[in-house]
């Protein structure tokens, strides 16, 4: 799909990243705010379900270390609407946060964290990333993000 016919929200910039973000770990990256609110649908894994985004909602895009920007892995560009639902959705996965229980009265069922990976991925391909690089941005999400196989808080569980 032709990126160009896509509505894409408003998002304003509120804070730089950290010196040394992306070589040193707990530097933060630069922050984002959605202005207007954000409506956008999950469908995949048999999981189908409409979300709200509200306005006022910081996002940091992608989570992309420093050192694959020269490769052309950056945390912005296609993949900003992707990494802003992404985000949202990682949000849910981790309960919420009284921020959004506030907007949004009560904090909405997420889908199983390999939804809300796979749904990454679409969403970069359908804002037209190539997909080579979407599906190496999903496996950093897929192996690294909320309940992916390579977080260290999945090494030690035993599987039932």
């Amino acid at each position: 799909m032709n990126t160009r016919t896509l509505f894409t929200p408003d998002i304003e910039p509120i804070s730089d990243a950290d010196f040394g973000f992306g070589f040193w770990p707990g530097r933060k990256g630069p922050k984002w705010e959605l202005q207007p609110y954000w409506d956008f649908e999950v469908n995949n894994g048999g999981f189908k379900k409409t979300y709200r985004i509200p306005a006022g909602y910081i996002f940091d895009k992608a989570s992309v270390p420093v050192y694959f920007w020269v490769l052309g892995y950056t945390p912005d560009g296609l993949c900003t609407v992707p990494a802003l639902e992404h985000d949202f959705l990682c949000d849910l996965l981790a309960g919420g946060s009284p921020w959004l229980l506030e907007q949004l009265g009560e904090i909405p069922e997420a889908p199983p964290a390999q939804v809300v990976h796979r749904h990454f991925y679409d969403q970069l391909l359908r804002w037209g990333m190539r997909p080579s690089k979407a599906q190496v941005m999903w496996a950093g999400v897929r192996n690294f993000g909320p309940g992916g196989y390579m977080r260290p808080s999945t090494w030690f569980k035993r599987k039932t």
